[in-house]
């Protein structure tokens, strides 16, 4: 089953990343210039199929009604999803100190976007998601990370805990970010090989994922507000994690 991604910016990432997995593209005829001009040129160059619709409406089939589809829609062949050896693979290949992240049954796709769209700026090295009660990778969430989704390896696995535990036998730390933790995030040295977990909107991180943490960090917080939302908890700590790998 072909999958749908719409935006210009994950389109262009698709190109640029994967255009061998792009099935076809749609463009609306109406909007066919900028950067949507260099999509069809660029994708008539890779040989890829381009239908462009020249009638007031733009509804591509799969495409979510409310989707803002900016007059481009591509169709990929399934989102390939990396393994943990992948990920292993990509710090390595950079030559960096290891940052994971690790999504406890993370459920809403637009947090998934974002998460997915801050690791790549704060420069993680992959993501993992769990197969079951968890968001996937969806059009809308490739959509949200604007394009990201296709510049760092993400993982699916049956079992977190053994993910965890696979990052521990390769020297990495385990940092789960929960309200109950001890320590505040800016006490402490990020600099080591990390992994950053964090839980579901409502429930958290799960006490099972929790045991597998190494240590439980807070982020600060002054207002009345008991949490933040979980993708500004990820961001947070990774913009903190690249701030301190920075001055070393």
């Amino acid at each position: 089953m072909s999958q749908v991604i719409w935006g210009v910016n994950p389109v262009i990432e698709a190109l640029n990343v994967r255009p061998q997995e792009i099935e076809e593209i749609w463009l609306h005829k109406l909007q066919l210039k900028g950067k949507k001009y260099q999509i069809l040129e660029k994708a008539r160059a890779l040989e890829i199929p381009v239908k462009v619709v020249n009638r007031k409406d733009f509804f591509p089939p799969k495409v979510p009604k409310e989707a803002n589809t900016q007059g481009v829609v591509a169709y990929l062949s399934e989102f390939r999803y990396a393994t943990l050896e992948d990920i292993e693979a990509y710090w390595k290949e950079k030559k960096e100190i290891p940052l994971v992240v690790v999504l406890d049954q993370v459920e809403d796709p637009q947090n998934l976007g974002s998460i997915i769209r801050t690791a790549d700026a704060a420069g993680a090295h992959g993501v993992v998601i769990p197969k079951h009660r968890a968001c996937e990778v969806t059009g809308t969430v490739i959509k949200v990370s604007s394009g990201a989704v296709f510049n760092l390896p993400i993982a699916k696995v049956s079992n977190i805990k053994n993910a965890l535990r696979f990052f521990k036998e390769k020297g990495l730390w385990v940092l789960g970010l929960d309200l109950r933790g001890n320590t505040f995030l800016y006490k402490l040295d990020l600099t080591i090989p990390l992994v950053v977990v964090a839980g579901n909107e409502a429930r958290g991180i799960r006490q099972s994922v929790l045991k597998e943490c190494d240590f439980l960090v807070k982020i600060p917080m002054k207002g009345k507000v008991e949490s933040l939302n979980v993708g500004v908890s990820v961001g947070v700590t990774l913009f903190e994690v690249l701030r301190q790998r920075l001055s070393l």
